[in-house]
């Protein structure tokens, strides 16, 4: 009930930092997606159902805050959920190199997403603006991810069962 409760507080702290605090953090005008972030820290070694649950559930709280395209952002996070959980916990090494490798493709696919559906499929637009902010956004948040990744195993209280499972 407590690890529930924790990222339950964790969830709502990202979302208002997310609106609140982001857009001042930008570099070059690149913002990170802090709720990416948070949701690679918690599935990163899960299997791929808490990945896509997990997903779902912090992009509709990501939704609450732009309620333009209700459900956009919950089905992006859904399958980068999945995609994370799949690959960060069977096929790539437990290396910052290849988790933020990870999680800059996560963010990659995230953006393809959600620009296809908020450009209406509009092929020269989502190309336009995916290079000139979707990759940048991305190496940010890539960099911030594992970063959080690196001093969230420092955390004392942390055990690793066989196989990657806490």
């Amino acid at each position: 009930m407590r690890f529930i409760l924790r990222i339950v507080l964790a969830a709502l702290v990202v979302f208002v930092l997310q609106v609140t605090v982001a857009h001042r953090l930008a570099v070059i005008g690149a913002v990170p997606d802090l709720v990416l972030v948070l949701l690679a820290v918690l599935v990163i070694d899960r299997g791929p159902v808490i990945g896509v649950v997990a997903g779902f559930l912090l992009g509709f709280l990501q939704d609450l805050g732009n309620a333009e395209l209700l459900g956009m952002n919950a089905l992006a996070k859904s399958v980068v959920g999945y995609g994370i959980a799949r690959f960060g916990g069977d096929y790539l090494p437990d290396n910052p190199l290849f988790r933020g490798l990870l999680v800059f493709a996560a963010a990659l696919a995230n953006d393809v997403i959600v620009l296809n559906i908020s450009r209406s499929f509009d092929a020269a637009d989502v190309v336009t603006t995916f290079l000139r902010s979707s990759l940048l956004s991305g190496i940010y948040t890539a960099v911030l991810a594992v970063v959080v990744i690196q001093v969230v195993r420092l955390l004392p209280g942390r055990v690793v069962r066989p196989g990657g499972r806490y």
